[in-house]
């Protein structure tokens, strides 16, 4: 077996790779799913942000009552 000789295929991408069967459907299908993860991550970062800060104003209400 010789180690020394390079292959010269096409790089493996992986999914990506599968977009060049697709074409411009494929690309439009993957930014797509981008625009949606970004939709979902700032929806979940707002829900995080909205409970923090319930939290944070309940515990203001409770101290305050006891005192």
């Amino acid at each position: 077996m010789d180690t020394t000789s390079v292959t010269t295929g096409t790089p493996d991408f992986g999914v990506f790779g599968q977009l060049q069967n697709y074409g411009p459907v494929g690309l439009v299908v993957l930014a797509l799913g981008y625009v949606a993860w970004i939709f979902i991550k700032r929806y979940i970062a707002e829900k995080d942000r909205l409970k923090e800060e319930i939290l944070v104003s309940t515990k203001k209400k409770r101290t305050t009552k006891k005192k």
